[in-house]
């Protein structure tokens, strides 16, 4: 006979392996240990060289050298203090969109915003290509930040993310990363109108 406290345990417990946030967090983690036991580097596993690397990372010239890469890259990290960030502020503000949208929906905001993230750098990289008259460069990004301040947008909205900037020094243009980084907290932003969050209307701007 199973007691109460044990019931409510096991009922925690199965909350928390089904939750979206805790799943997808445990993904970017492992994907960083895998990558960094391949290449032997778990301090800084992107700058090894690999030739798998180079099939995964977001790599634009001006445009995705392989296009799956917009999609791969969200779930590489460059280095320790990278992937800690993103899975801080991923587990932070992806319970408490979890309060507000189903699991599927939570998912759907994951990939959308971090694929508009990934085709908010490539435009970034076009739009340089065509300034500087046609010059090729090559630019290359990896990070699930464009997810990250997606679920941020989505769950909080604008006012409460450019606080958050102010308060915590969150630098929504780091590591280059900004145009994938504002890519996304838009998607997230027209996420949260469409699904009419944020007491029954949209009121995140």
């Amino acid at each position: 006979m199973e007691s109460a406290s044990e019931s409510n345990e096991s009922r925690g417990a199965k909350a928390i392996l089904q939750s979206p946030t805790v799943i997808f967090s445990l993904v970017l983690v492992t994907v960083y240990i895998i990558i960094g036991a391949i290449v032997g580097n778990f301090f800084q596993p992107l700058l090894s060289g690999s030739v798998i690397l180079d099939l995964l990372v977001q790599c634009d010239a001006p445009t995705p050298i392989f296009p799956w890469t917009v999609l791969t890259a969200v779930f590489l990290h460059a280095s320790i203090l990278h992937i800690v960030s993103n899975v801080f502020f991923l587990l932070f503000f992806g319970f408490i969109l979890e309060e507000q949208v189903s699991k599927s929906r939570w998912v759907t905001t994951f990939f959308i915003t971090g694929l508009v993230g990934s085709l908010g750098f490539v435009g970034y990289d076009v739009l340089g290509y065509l300034l500087s008259g046609g010059t090729p460069t090559l630019d290359c990004a990896v990070g699930a930040s464009g997810a990250v301040y997606g679920i941020m947008g989505t769950a909080v909205g604008l006012k409460v993310v450019l606080l958050l900037i102010f308060l915590l020094g969150l630098d929504i243009f780091a590591g280059g990363g900004g145009p994938a980084h504002l890519g996304g907290l838009v998607a997230g932003l027209i996420l949260r109108r469409y699904w009419s969050l944020g007491g029954g209307s949209f009121r995140g701007i």
